[in-house]
């Protein structure tokens, strides 16, 4: 097995967001916000460098990409899946346990999307899936259990699993990461630590993306790095400016274990796409780990907000118009161009993509806001029936 290699890491201090209030739907149907102000760009900026886009491409067709909405404090250690569509329709639901409480523990991530379907952890072990038709079911189980924390990613085609364990019962706190077969076969055990800590976040071409802690994060709320990079409560905002929890991703070969890149030494952002990620600390990078330089004299990275990159690598949305916890969301473009969007988000959450002209916006707590659906082709603006964060699209798009 070979060891993944120490980084240092420059962490970030993220705005604490404040209270924004919305008024939720009064049934289970999308609603649109007819009151919505028309997007004022701001001045376009001069062409150089990687270019100005100074709006998105229209999607030729509606996109039947879903966005997968994870709310984390659904009560009584349980959570709620809702798979939403580009039009605001919630299409399918899932409620499941948590994993057993463990004191300090870090959060990790519960939900992983192939192309076909989600896939979630249903208390410690049990893996089921969820597809847009709302059919479920039990797909395999995992060695987790009241003192052994689980995360997994399941592969595009639902063929392997990766699968990380975090043993709390003993000290230092021992990980395992191994990749096998739905079902079982094939296993074989990638990584073993007590000192670094990885677990699954996705697949890209072929090779296993694992979310890491930084070489001195322990996974503890109390004593992780990712208290420095976060800057807020972990129990209310558990994973960050991202739904992986970690301070970046290393892409990894899932036979030799090899390391073939370092994705985000700035702190990633958002969710990961074909393109690559972006980062807090403001622009994005690749998935050979080269920055995509958005050259903005002042962006959502002297904020510290979260962004997310376009599935076109050539828009960046976070919050605000101004330095705060809360406000507007600004499509931030390359060389310095912004538009600022009338729908409020705040500094610590992400959106998604459908496409390069829809996106979806999520919330850690409900008092922070309600997820909403825009088209930014249109400046429509649908409220959902469901609250969370942006977990993931479906599929994922990382490919």
């Amino acid at each position: 097995m070979k060891a993944l290699s120490a980084l240092a890491l420059v962490f970030v201090v993220a705005c604490a967001a404040s209270p924004v209030a919305q008024t939720q739907p009064s049934s289970g149907q999308p609603q649109a916000k007819s009151s919505q102000r028309t997007p004022a760009a701001s001045p376009s900026a001069q062409a150089g460098g990687g270019g100005v886009i100074q709006q998105p491409t229209p999607a030729a067709s509606p996109s039947s990409a879903l966005a997968v909405m994870v709310d984390l404090f659904a009560g009584d250690n349980t959570y709620d899946i809702a798979l939403v569509a580009v039009d605001g329709r919630v299409v399918a639901r899932a409620h499941s346990q948590k994993r057993t409480e463990i004191a300090d523990a870090i959060e990790l991530p519960y939900v992983s999307a192939s192309n076909s379907r989600v896939y979630y952890l249903d208390r410690d072990r049990d893996i089921r899936y969820l597809k847009a038709d709302g059919t479920s079911g039990l797909v395999t189980s995992v060695p987790g259990s009241a003192t052994v924390h689980a995360a997994f990613a399941v592969t595009p085609d639902d063929a392997r699993i990766a699968v990380a364990l975090l043993d709390y019962s003993v000290n230092p706190v021992a990980l395992t990461l191994y990749v096998e077969d739905i079902g079982g076969a094939h296993h074989s055990v990638l990584f073993t630590s007590t000192t670094k800590y990885v677990w699954p976040a996705g697949w890209h071409a072929g090779q296993l993306v694992v979310a890491y802690l930084g070489p001195s994060g322990t996974p503890f709320n109390s004593t992780t790095a990712k208290a420095n990079y976060s800057g807020r409560d972990l129990t209310r905002y558990p994973y960050g400016p991202n739904p992986y929890g970690g301070i970046n991703y290393h892409v990894i070969n899932p036979v030799t274990a090899q390391r073939e890149a370092i994705i985000s030494g700035g702190g990633a952002s958002g969710l990961p796409n074909r393109i690559g990620t972006a980062i807090v600390q403001g622009e994005a990078v690749d998935w050979n780990g080269q920055p995509l330089f958005w050259n903005s004299p002042q962006d959502y990275g002297s904020f510290s907000a979260s962004g997310s990159l376009s599935p076109n690598g050539r828009v960046i949305a976070a919050c605000c118009p101004d330095p705060g916890g809360a406000g507007q969301l600004v499509l931030w473009y390359q060389n310095g161009g912004r538009t600022v969007v009338s729908v409020d988000v705040t500094a610590g959450d992400w959106v998604g993509w459908f496409d390069d002209s829809h996106l979806v916006t999520g919330f850690y707590q409900k008092a922070d806001g309600t997820p909403t659906v825009v088209d930014l082709s249109t400046n429509q603006v649908i409220q959902l029936s469901a609250h969370g964060i942006v977990a993931t699209m479906l599929p994922a798009g990382w490919d």
